[in-house]
């Protein structure tokens, strides 16, 4: 598997290495990505060939390229690459199709601190445009990383039921294959957004889980089914209980092109509150497969 980060010197791009490295174990490759301004012409990759650019930018991004490959954990393979681009999400999309890039990973999710551009913005951007899943961490979640030791412990999927939520399924159960970690699939379901016809809570909850767990079936998975329920998303998600190292995999909304990223409300306010990493999969995404 190979990881793009998008990488900022300051804690927000430790993070995001933090992030990768756990993500994708010791068979990982990192290529993390420095994207800096258009006007400003830079290409380089950290280690490889000399870039030949001598000035006090190329001075400075040398020193941003070896704290980056200090953060990395021993035996995980990383190479830095230092890009002008128009803008950093459409640059990080780019370095991802270069590279081949399974994953784009950001850092912590909040206010810019430094380097060129605010990971607010642009995990915004990303999460409209990218044709790869994007995962992001926050301080809360590399401190539950850090508790297990740099590790994954279990992939929990987040699915609705209607259509999409079998490629969701399929991302979660391959990254859990992957390191072979335990799979939960969950679904919520909140008062507040049942039809007005619809049957009781009980009944909604039975009926979500014969469906999801229809699913699970159907792709020979050896998965925990589970259903939370609240008033709201946020009361449904408080019912669940976490691991330290645990990450959370969500689908894009209904509204998005195919292969391409777009957030719905639900997923907004997981992004928002959980206290894990967030793993968001682009519509029709197929994991393994080329996009486009």
């Amino acid at each position: 598997m190979r990881y793009l980060v998008g990488y900022t010197a300051d804690a927000r791009g430790a993070e995001a290495i933090a992030l990768a490295s756990a993500m994708g174990g010791a068979k990982a490759h990192l290529d993390i990505a420095i994207v800096l301004p258009e006007s400003t012409p830079f290409s380089a990759v950290y280690p490889g060939s000399d870039h030949g650019y001598s000035s006090i930018l190329a001075d400075k991004v040398d020193d941003w390229a070896k704290q980056a490959l200090a953060l990395v954990p021993q035996g995980i393979s990383a190479r830095v690459i230092a890009r002008s681009v128009p803008s950093p999400a459409e640059g990080l999309i780019l370095v991802a199709k270069e590279t081949g890039a399974q994953v784009i990973v950001l850092g912590g999710r909040r206010r810019h601190m430094a380097g060129f551009f605010a990971p607010g913005s642009v995990a915004s951007a990303l999460l409209h445009a990218s044709p790869v899943p994007v995962a992001m961490g926050s301080p809360e979640a590399v401190a539950s990383l850090e508790k297990a030791n740099g590790k994954l412990s279990r992939v929990t999927a987040f699915v609705g039921t209607k259509p999409g939520l079998k490629g969701v399924v399929q991302a979660a159960a391959a990254a859990s294959a992957a390191q072979g970690l335990p799979l939960r699939v969950v679904s919520l379901v909140a008062q507040d957004q049942m039809d007005a016809d619809a049957a009781s809570l009980e009944e909604a909850i039975a009926s979500t889980r014969a469906k999801v767990g229809e699913i699970v079936s159907s792709l020979e998975l050896d998965a925990e089914v589970l259903v939370a329920s609240g008033l709201n998303i946020d009361d449904a998600i408080a019912e669940l209980s976490w691991e330290d190292g645990e990450i959370a995999v969500v689908g894009s909304s209904r509204l998005a092109r195919k292969r391409r990223l777009f957030m719905g409300p639900t997923a907004q306010r997981m992004l928002r509150t959980l206290p894990v990493p967030l793993v968001v999969v682009p519509k029709n995404y197929k994991p393994g497969s080329a996009q486009s």
